[in-house]
């Protein structure tokens, strides 16, 4: 990707031409750092702006990423896509729900770890699909049913009564908070997807979630999908 810079004025128009040599390094973008500043445009636009752009900028190994604030408003940095943006848990749960279901499951956790650091809204809405995926696979696996209107909390419930993992299965207290904090994690997930994701369309003074809280919903959702899936498998494996 190159992009161009043309002076108009007190106007800058950046225009994306593809394809093109790739770019060497982050340094040769400062300039998208200083289009997005918040002196410069409000910010619907800015965001709207790196919707745009990240698609592009990850063919050449890069994205802008929100790493600040100034008044308020939110800060985009030019950073390399990978490496340090990986989690320590990140290969371990790929593993674990790729052995799972490679087709969709771990397709809908590698859409959420794409969009952690560069949609907030997509990687929010990814998680909770991740999530009802995990659900259904095990719902049906284990010879279940639900109904296309049920809501994740219920989903989850019905999963894990399936897996011997429902707080009113045990007696145990220590399990049973463990458990039950399980299932509130689910719920605020459920509910912070629809506060916060790009599901639903939102007014003019809609709060907008950060990287920070994409990151935060990503690895609750990867870490949460990884119990039932392991404890499936645990199960499968010593069945004759």
């Amino acid at each position: 990707m190159r992009l161009l810079q043309h002076q108009n004025h007190t106007r800058i128009q950046w225009i994306s031409l593809a394809p093109a040599a790739p770019c060497a390094s982050p340094d040769e973008l400062f300039g998208l750092e200083a289009l997005l500043h918040p002196r410069t445009r409000e910010e619907d636009e800015q965001r709207r702006l790196v919707a745009v752009l990240n698609p592009l900028l990850e063919r050449d190994g890069f994205h802008l990423a929100e790493t600040a604030s100034v008044s308020g408003y939110p800060l985009f940095t030019v950073k390399a896509t990978g490496g340090s943006a990986e989690a320590p848990a990140d290969p371990l749960i790929s593993e674990t729900l790729a052995a799972f279901d490679e087709a969709s499951v771990h397709e809908a956790w590698t859409r959420a770890l794409q969009r952690r650091a560069t949609h907030p809204e997509g990687a929010i809405t990814s998680a909770r699909t991740l999530l009802e995926t995990v659900c259904k696979h095990i719902i049906e696996d284990a010879g279940g049913t639900y109904s296309d209107r049920e809501e994740l909390p219920k989903l989850y419930r019905t999963a894990a009564e399936h897996l011997q993992l429902a707080l009113d299965q045990h007696t145990e207290e220590v399990f049973k908070t463990i458990l039950g904090n399980c299932q509130s994690v689910v719920n605020s997930l459920a509910s912070i997807r629809n506060k916060l994701s790009d599901a639903h369309g939102r007014g003019r003074k809609a709060v907008r979630p950060s990287a920070r809280h994409a990151e935060l919903a990503v690895n609750l959702a990867g870490t949460v999908a990884t119990f039932p899936v392991s404890t499936w498998r645990a199960r499968q494996a010593v069945k004759p």
